[in-house]
């Protein structure tokens, strides 16, 4: 008797390849008014090679909002404040990349309270309840968390990285569900989060080999010195010093997985592109013949 394999939806972190392809493309590609549109270019190729050899029938993309009313920063009002705003130009082609994945049927998510992590994360959730198997296509570790079953996936696209449970344990020296707390010891500085002074991944993931959970290590802090490993007995004093952070950073880096959000997509699954929306945005994009007619001949699975 044969199981039936689980339906795969693949769960998309936007960001990640837009700043990518803003990066690696000429600025030269413009729209009709002359304004630059390499980002657009590049996650739509993306996102096109990613339907093309997956086969994906259920897909959607999730974007980082303007933060009006951040979770996080009713956490610590410090959190991503090392961040530069993003260039206006960069600013217009992310609303121009939201358009694309509408055009395209592809089902897209925002929040100005939540990040597009904790989109992923409530998806993840709801979409294995329903008894999906899950591909989070990023190249952020902090959603490798998010790997909960058997059948989970994390996958770097650009570096064709794909980490199921084990193979992220291997990657990131913890397992998935203890990322939150090898990033709460550690700080994340991309973040803007504080970590314990001289605990960077190699050393939280000692302490949760043995100490499972930031809570576990909080009520054995007396206990480090005793672990085998150099320097134990300075490292329980840097935790016993800094624990006050950790019930802070541990809320930092945990994903949410019951965030409020909104799309105009109920549903992730996708049923082919919407060719009036297409035309009408491949026409602002002065996009060319070629690119037009490989999109609208995609077929769906």
């Amino acid at each position: 008797m044969t199981t039936l394999q689980k339906p795969r939806a693949y769960l998309i972190d936007s960001s990640i390849y837009i700043f990518r392809a803003w990066h690696v493309f000429d600025d030269d590609i413009v729209d009709i008014d002359g304004n630059p549109t390499n980002a657009v270019y590049g996650f739509s190729e993306f996102l096109f090679e990613l339907i093309k050899r997956t086969g994906a029938s259920y897909i959607a993309c999730a974007f980082d909002a303007s933060q009006t009313d951040s979770y996080r920063r009713e956490i610590y009002t410090e959190y991503k404040a090392n961040r530069p705003p993003a260039p206006e130009e960069l600013i217009r082609q992310f609303d121009y990349c939201r358009q694309f994945c509408r055009a395209a049927g592809i089902a897209d998510y925002s929040s100005n309270r939540f990040e597009a992590d904790d989109i992923i994360g409530t998806l993840a959730r709801r979409l294995r309840e329903q008894g999906f198997a899950i591909t989070i296509v990023s190249a952020d570790k902090d959603l490798a968390q998010l790997v909960g079953s058997e059948d989970d996936f994390w996958w770097d696209y650009a570096r064709d990285n794909m980490l199921d449970q084990k193979g992220v344990e291997k990657q990131f020296g913890v397992r998935p569900d203890q990322i939150a707390d090898m990033l709460a010891l550690s700080g994340d500085k991309v973040d803007n989060i504080p970590g314990i002074p001289g605990i960077g991944y190699t050393l939280a993931s000692r302490i949760l080999s043995k100490y499972q959970t930031v809570e576990d290590i909080l009520e054995n802090i007396e206990h480090i010195s005793k672990m085998k490993f150099r320097g134990s007995a300075r490292v329980q004093n840097l935790v016993d010093e800094h624990q006050h952070i950790l019930p802070m950073t541990k809320k930092l880096t945990t994903i949410v997985t019951d965030a409020k959000f909104q799309g105009p997509k109920q549903d992730v699954s996708w049923t082919g592109i919407e060719e009036v929306l297409m035309h009408k945005l491949f026409d602002q994009l002065d996009a060319g013949d070629m690119r037009r007619k490989k999109w609208l001949t995609l077929q769906t699975p």
